[in-house]
Parts: C-alpha cells; structure tokens; sequence
C-alpha cells in the first residue's frame, strides 16, 4: 500500500517569555522556505515508495533479460532493446528521485540546524532579561529531540508511558495536584506540582506536569510564569502527546501578554508541526481568528 503521511520538514521549538518581544523576528524564515518548498514537492515517503517501485521493475527487467538471453542450443541471443532502453530510463529516474530526497533532507536538516540556533539565542536573550546567570545555560538540544515518552493527548488522564518506568507514587502525586488545579486549589496545586518536578527530576510526566502548572497560572492571571511553563512543557517533550497543547496554549498566554505579533506566529507552528491533531489546530486557529493574525 502507498504510504500517505507526509514528511514535516521543520520541527521547530520554540522558546519565549512575557520579556520576548523581539525573540521572533526571523523564527518563521525557515519554516517557510521549507514548508514552501514541500508543498511544492513530493514528500519524503511518496518519493521513496516511488525508488521502491522503480527499483523493483528495473530488477524484474533484468531479469526478464537474463532468461531471454539464453537460447535452446546453449548460445546467446540479444536482450530485447526496448528492455534496455526502458531500464535505462528507470535508472535515471531512480537517480533523480534519490537526487530529490537528499535535496529533502538537507533543506530538513538546514531549519533544523536554523532552529536550534534560534532558540539558543532565546534563551539566552530570556535569562539575561530576567537578570539570570548566562553562564549557566546549557546547550540547546537540537531540534526534533527524544521520542515522546507519554502515550495520550487528553490532559487530565494517566499518560501511559513508552519510555522510563512510571512509579505508583509519581503518577499518584501528580494526579493529586492536577485535581487541585481541576478544583480550584491553585496554591495547593502549584506547591504539588513544583514538589513533584523537584522530587522527580527527568520523569517521563514532567511535559504533563509543566502543563498543569501553566493552567493554573493561567487561570489565576500569571500570564507571565504560565508561558514559562508551557514552554517548559513543550521543550521537555517536543513530539510528546502534549507538545501541541503547550505550544497552543503559549500562543494563547503570549496574547494575554499583548505579544499579539509573538503569538500569532506560535499559534501558526502548530499547523506546521501538528497538523493530524485536529484538536489542537481548531483551537489555534480560533485563537489566531480572534487575534487578527494574518
């Protein structure tokens, strides 16, 4: 069967804060060229469904050939000229399409070197802004990073985990403090959810817990540490099953914070990036209506 889904040639991240202002002046330079330039040609999958196809009628032509270059009496007889000429047309065609799907991933790998540039010079623009230690900041992990490590898009289930082992007690802890969020005990929800980050360093329901933290900034009006949180979230898990919620609600909470112009280009990452949740695009591009972006 022909594969259908389609190779997203820029996986960006994205890295803001209320103080961002300027931290997206170029962000979309890549994606655009890359997403223009997909639209315009076959995906990474169509192109190698095609190799695979050609590849196969160019072997069974050969084959073809070697029968029918042997005669009854053990001589040999000329292949078939129209064979020859219909082999030859297909290496070439195997060589253009390999050609395409070099040039794919080159252009694949130059956003996403792009990209992971982008946000290590926002990060650090951030923690300078905010008066913080450059010194300490790390390397920026490279766009399209580790696998999700959470299995649902829904927040408010348990998240089955592909990754590390989730214990009793960390799924329970977090569960705590997101009914806390769901009840309206934000105080008690955020102290939950800080004291589950610093006990659990590294869990595999970081992303899940940073979002929980953002909603209930959120719903309190502290615009600013919700959109921390949400990029923390996102950052954590880049293609986990609550990377698109993140990035949607960043959007949102970069709106409230009047960084309309910021907003409007986040809100538009998540069609780039996440474009078979339909959940999350609905609701980006409700927001982007209601913002006026163009």
């Amino acid at each position: 069967m022909r594969p259908t889904n389609s190779a997203r040639p820029a996986r960006s991240a994205v890295r803001f804060s209320a103080l961002a202002a300027l931290i997206l002046t170029t962000s979309l330079g890549g994606v655009a060229v890359a997403q223009s330039w997909s639209a315009a040609q076959p995906s990474a999958d169509d192109l190698r469904y095609r190799l695979s196809v050609i590849d196969a009628e160019v072997q069974q032509l050969k084959a073809q050939i070697g029968g029918a270059g042997v005669s009854s009496g053990g001589g040999t007889v000329p292949a078939s000229g129209d064979a020859l000429v219909r082999i030859q047309r297909l290496e070439a065609e195997i060589s253009r399409l390999t050609g395409q799907v070099e040039e794919l991933r080159f252009r694949i790998d130059q956003v996403s070197n792009d990209s992971t540039r982008r946000f290590g010079d926002i990060e650090f623009r951030l923690t300078e802004l905010e008066g913080g230690d450059i010194s300490a900041l790390g390397q920026t992990p490279p766009v399209g990073g580790a696998p999700a490590t959470v299995g649902t898009s829904d927040p408010g289930t348990q998240l089955a985990t592909t990754g590390p082992e989730v214990s009793v007690s960390e799924r329970s802890d977090l569960d705590r403090a997101i009914r806390d969020v769901q009840q309206g005990r934000f105080d008690q929800a955020e102290d939950r959810l800080r004291r589950f980050l610093n006990d659990y360093p590294r869990s595999p329901l970081e992303s899940e817990a940073q979002f929980w933290m953002g909603e209930s900034q959120f719903v309190r009006g502290a615009f600013q540490e919700a959109a921390r949180s949400y990029l923390g979230g996102y950052e954590v898990d880049r293609q986990g099953p609550l990377a698109a919620r993140n990035l949607v609600k960043l959007g949102v909470t970069l709106g409230r914070l009047g960084q309309v112009r910021e907003a409007c280009l986040t809100l538009n990452e998540v069609s780039n990036q996440f474009s078979s949740d339909s959940r999350a695009v609905g609701e980006a591009q409700a927001e982007a209506q209601r913002l006026g972006c163009s």
